[in-house]
């Protein structure tokens, strides 16, 4: 049992001294300043709560290993002024080379002159695949007709088929050679002529995914079927240049992106202070001259989040730059074009939120600054409440 002499040295060890009742004095004053520290301090005690229960990302920068990896890209980009059948998307690399080894998922949609959609289809062939046209509604062949290709060979092969109007197009193209679709009976059969006249007042939104080498090159839409000649990447533009329907590459983008869209769906469930902006989504360039190569000149730089719950996400942010010039013979290609170049830098956000005990800590800093302070405007105002009371009473 402890002594009485232990307990009286025990008690001295008391900071915080009480006073008696009967020295107590209650004030309205002190009551006011009372629920106003109150409500102070439940104020600030709920933001830092808010505070601590929001992750916060911090970033750092670091040297890209340099890692051979695939860099998707995903696009929404219409031309009011270009038809389908003459749209085109190619890859090339630095080199000028064109790229054909890439996976996509690419879609067209053909727009009448108010913008409104007529056909949407998917593009097997970015090298200016045109909608196929159906034969069974065009004129009946033989379940055995093999067409000719017209002096073309394909892959080698001295007598190939060419079905309809696209492979014998495709064919010449391959070939450099011109084509002129009213001497090949797949092209007459199939009534092209008329239905390219038909569609050549419309415009066409290409739209969907690329996923290729992140290597510096370009992706760039033009008119015309590509073909290499003479070691020179070819576009076939004189049904383009030459044409009465006021053709042009005038374009808006609603939607360019680059890296995975893990990171947007991610930030969709959870309050982020940092968000990824994509600065050409929404944008419009462009004016009614045909002859016009327009140029994005885009710094990709490779970004990583990794998250408090441990998921992981790689992406790419850009900036981008433009200009456009007018195309001489031989000196350049109409259209738009996106050039792309690496950063070797990685940025890096990690997020994270304050430690339990630093949230504590705040808290008891907040109730006993709050408590501090309403101490001392209460004892002011107490003792100018009694310095005025005195003066009344003189």
């Amino acid at each position: 049992m402890l002594s009485n002499s232990f307990l009286k040295r025990f008690r001295k060890l008391d900071a915080y001294a009480k006073t008696l009742d009967d020295f107590r004095v209650r004030t309205a004053t002190g009551g006011t300043v009372t629920l106003l520290s109150a409500f102070t301090i439940a104020v600030l005690v709920l933001f830092e709560i808010i505070r601590f229960m929001t992750p916060v990302m911090q970033s750092e920068i670091i040297v890209d290993g340099g890692i051979m990896e695939k860099l998707p890209i995903t696009f929404d980009i219409t031309f009011p002024h270009v038809p389908c059948y003459m749209l085109s998307l190619d890859v090339m690399d630095e080199s000028g080379e064109h790229i054909s080894e890439y996976d996509h998922d690419v879609y067209k949609e053909r727009l009448d002159a108010s913008g409104k959609t007529i056909l949407k289809e998917k593009s097997e062939d970015l090298r200016n695949k045109a909608a196929k046209m159906a034969m069974a509604n065009n004129g009946d062949v033989p379940d055995d007709y093999c067409g000719p290709c017209y002096g073309a060979n394909i892959d080698g092969v001295a007598n190939p088929c060419c079905n309809t109007c696209e492979e014998v197009q495709r064919a010449y193209t391959d070939m450099g050679w011109s084509a002129d679709s009213d001497s090949f009976e797949q092209c007459v059969r199939e009534g092209w002529k008329e239905k390219t006249t038909a569609q050549s007042r419309e415009g066409c939104r290409m739209h969907g995914t690329l996923s290729v080498n992140k290597l510096r090159g370009n992706f760039h839409f033009s008119a015309g079927r590509a073909f290499s000649q003479g070691g020179s990447h070819i576009h076939d533009m004189s049904s383009f240049l030459h044409n009465e329907f006021n053709q042009n590459f005038m374009h808006e983008i609603h939607h360019l992106q680059f890296g995975s869209h893990e990171y947007n769906t991610h930030k969709q469930k959870r309050t982020k202070t940092s968000a990824l902006i994509n600065p050409l989504d929404n944008t419009k360039w462009g004016n009614m001259q045909a002859a016009l190569m327009y140029q994005y000149f885009l710094k990709i730089v490779p970004t990583e989040f990794d998250f408090i719950s441990g998921k992981q996400t790689r992406t790419f942010q850009y900036s981008v730059s433009k200009q456009d010039q007018i195309v001489h013979y031989g000196g350049g290609l109409p259209g738009v074009f996106f050039m792309l170049d690496h950063s070797p830098m990685r940025i890096i956000y990690s997020e994270s939120r304050p430690t339990f005990g630093s949230f504590l800590t705040s808290i008891c800093g907040i109730i006993g600054g709050v408590f501090s302070v309403a101490s001392i405007i209460d004892s002011i105002l107490y003792r100018a409440e009694k310095i005025s009371r005195q003066r009344k009473e003189m």
